[in-house]
């Protein structure tokens, strides 16, 4: 960040930090409080400032995707029964989690509701 001034770079790193209140930022970056609002909204229109904030968004984008990958894929391998060290409850437990994940079964309700059978109808279709 050598293209800003101190102020400006702390401004950006507490923008960031702050989950990206520029009046907060402006206060903590050390701006006169009285300006905070109006400092803020003019550091985030100058371009320099805004190229920083875009390029910290895109690498927390990225950590975040990265994480959320490795998230699915040991809750799958988990759901699977991959591994010595797992059990039916944490594959019940991933399944769960992997269902809350992609939005669970709202999408296939209806149809689970209108496909139900009782213990006595599913013993009678057994016969």
């Amino acid at each position: 960040m050598n293209d800003l001034t101190a102020k400006q770079t702390a401004f950006v790193q507490e923008y960031c930090r702050n989950g990206f209140n520029a009046t907060q930022a402006a206060k903590a970056a050390g701006y006169k409080p009285d300006n905070a609002y109006a400092t803020g909204a003019e550091n985030l229109r100058k371009p320099q400032i805004a190229k920083h904030i875009d390029e910290y968004k895109a690498k927390i984008a990225e950590k975040a995707l990265c994480d959320t990958e490795w998230v699915v894929k040991h809750l799958m391998e988990e759901a699977q029964g991959v591994g010595d060290d797992t059990n039916s409850s944490a594959r019940v437990s991933a399944l769960k989690s992997l269902s809350e994940f992609t939005g669970g079964f709202d999408a296939n309700k209806q149809k689970v509701e209108l496909n139900q059978v009782t213990h006595e109808d599913w013993l009678d279709k057994l016969q």
